[in-house]
């Protein structure tokens, strides 16, 4: 346990060497990232670990990104990380952006987004947030999560066993993170994504249910730093639904960006 300001953070570190540091989403857990701390933890110091007052995590859940940025800065310090590749996953990729604005002296390796548009609420001029989600809905869709399955086809056995194990020893309360999902929501992270100089990959999924796609091409066509990969046969949880393709790709942007 990591201790930070009124809470503990529970912290899965595996492997030797390069540091890479996986980010949740909104009430996720740790064991998400199960196939990844497997394959990577043989090349690099691979770390994952539950936001406070999620998972096995100790303390109230976070009321803001920013207080969830506080606590990346810790483990990074914690850990003793130098130049760590950020992956995040869904709302992570919020937390990553709080932290590149908050803490730009901090340097990092890359940056990889994982199915996660910059701007969740839908506007005439921004058609690639989350799915029927703008301001006049978001106070609806906030207390009420949209119906469905964040996969296509669920995800790998192996990450399904140990991520149901998680879930069943500490259940998220929605409602304890509903101020944590409306800043989530209200945020607006073009800017950052649009100005960021460290070499950035959107990992986006073809079949995704929550958003629509082109926002990884729309930071692209604003930004050198930034590519695109797109990978079908798969759903929001890209990297526990499919993660041969995704580890793949996580592979190859790590070799470009040493």
């Amino acid at each position: 346990m990591l201790e930070v300001p009124e809470a503990k953070l529970a912290i899965q570190t595996e492997g030797s060497g390069r540091p890479v540091v996986f980010l949740n989403g909104f009430g996720s857990y740790k064991e998400i990232w199960t196939a990844q701390m497997a394959t990577f933890s043989r090349r690099a110091q691979t770390v994952c670990f539950d936001y406070r007052g999620q998972g096995e995590s100790i303390g109230a859940v976070a009321t803001s990104l920013e207080q969830l940025a506080d606590d990346l800065l810790a483990v990074i310090k914690g850990l003793n990380l130098t130049r760590p590749l950020l992956v995040a996953h869904s709302m992570g990729a919020s937390v990553l952006w709080a932290f590149r604005q908050k803490y730009p002296e901090v340097a990092v390796s890359g940056l990889v987004i994982v199915d996660q548009s910059p701007k969740m609420i839908n506007t005439p001029d921004w058609p690639y947030g989350f799915q029927g989600l703008t301001a006049r809905t978001a106070p609806v869709q906030l207390v009420r999560p949209r119906p469905g399955h964040e996969t296509l086809h669920g995800m790998a056995p192996q990450v399904m066993n140990t991520f149901i194990r998680a879930e069943s020893r500490h259940p998220f309360s929605h409602e304890a993170g509903l101020a944590l999902l409306k800043n989530h929501y209200e945020a607006d992270w073009r800017g950052a994504a649009t100005a960021e100089t460290a070499p950035t990959l959107f990992v986006t999924a073809l079949q995704t249910p929550y958003f629509n796609n082109g926002y990884g091409q729309w930071v692209m066509r604003r930004n050198a730093h930034v590519r695109e990969v797109m990978i079908p046969n798969c759903g929001h949880d890209i990297m526990a639904e499919v993660p041969e393709p995704f580890n793949q790709t996580l592979r190859h942007f790590m070799m470009q960006n040493k």
